[in-house]
């Protein structure tokens, strides 16, 4: 098989990844046919987007069209799988099958799959609700996830020693009194809600973790930096019914997102 992986996506994780990284891309066109073989599958063209997995087209034996998803080291496959098998479809693509030791799984395709941009607050409300569920033993917990978001920030010069440590101090204060944790998307953003015949609309790619389900809100309000912010909080706010504690608690969270990206 061919060179199969996007230059995009080949560059950023040899960055990240160094001779790991490189060495770790030489296996992709390898263990893309033996999962094809495995699965039966009929592999299409790569579906460009992301940077931390190989994400090709699939067509399984019986006609139904998938994805055959590679994730590098870096982007904690292993939790995407035990996610998608937690929200069994509520609000996500369905995991058909996975191989640990390839590395791999195969999701349901979402189509049409456009990006659903410029999304009502009501139908964000909606799909954050269908996420809504207690996490698996062993999801990662959000404050250790952000702090390690925060502190990637501050070594790539993204944001101020000033908004660093107010970031910090927000954390500390939101994980003074912390709500019950449920499972976190933990990347909920336009670039991951798709269009979806059979949901309305659909979240990929989860970095799950376990935490304050107001911190995916507060991606969507700011995780791109896109313009109308304000708007998004107040309209998201109103359709979550947040009381003044928890639009508090929505602010800081807007906050961190914001210094962290």
């Amino acid at each position: 098989m061919g060179e199969v992986v996007h230059p995009g996506f080949r560059a950023f994780v040899a960055r990240i990844g160094g001779e790991q990284g490189r060495a770790w891309i030489a296996t992709v066109p390898d263990r893309l046919a033996a999962a094809a073989s495995l699965w039966g599958l009929e592999l299409g063209p790569e579906l460009p987007g992301g940077l931390l997995a190989c994400v090709v087209a699939a067509t399984t034996a019986d006609g139904k069209d998938a994805v055959l998803k590679l994730p590098s080291p870096w982007a904690r496959g292993a939790d995407e799988v035990r996610a998608l098998r937690w929200w069994e479809g509520r609000g996500t693509p369905e995991l058909l099958s996975d191989d640990e030791e390839l590395g791999a799984l195969l999701i349901e395709r979402v189509r049409p799959g456009d990006r659903a941009d410029d999304l009502g607050a009501e139908a964000v409300a909606n799909l954050l609700h269908l996420l809504r569920a207690h996490p698996y033993d062993g999801a990662p917990v959000l404050g250790e996830i952000v702090m390690r978001r925060i502190a990637t920030a501050e070594s790539e010069g993204r944001s101020s020693p000033k908004r660093l440590a107010w970031a910090r101090e927000a954390l500390e204060r939101l994980e003074v009194e912390p709500t019950p944790a449920v499972l976190v998307h933990g990347d909920f953003d336009e670039r991951n809600i798709l269009l979806c015949a059979r949901r309305g609309i659909c979240a990929i790619d989860p970095l799950a973790c376990a935490g304050d389900p107001l911190y995916d809100a507060a991606y969507w309000i700011h995780g791109t930096g896109r313009p109308g912010r304000r708007a998004r909080f107040d309209g998201l706010a109103d359709a979550l019914c947040l009381d003044r504690g928890e639009r508090a608690r929505l602010r800081d969270w807007c906050g961190v997102v914001a210094v962290h990206g």
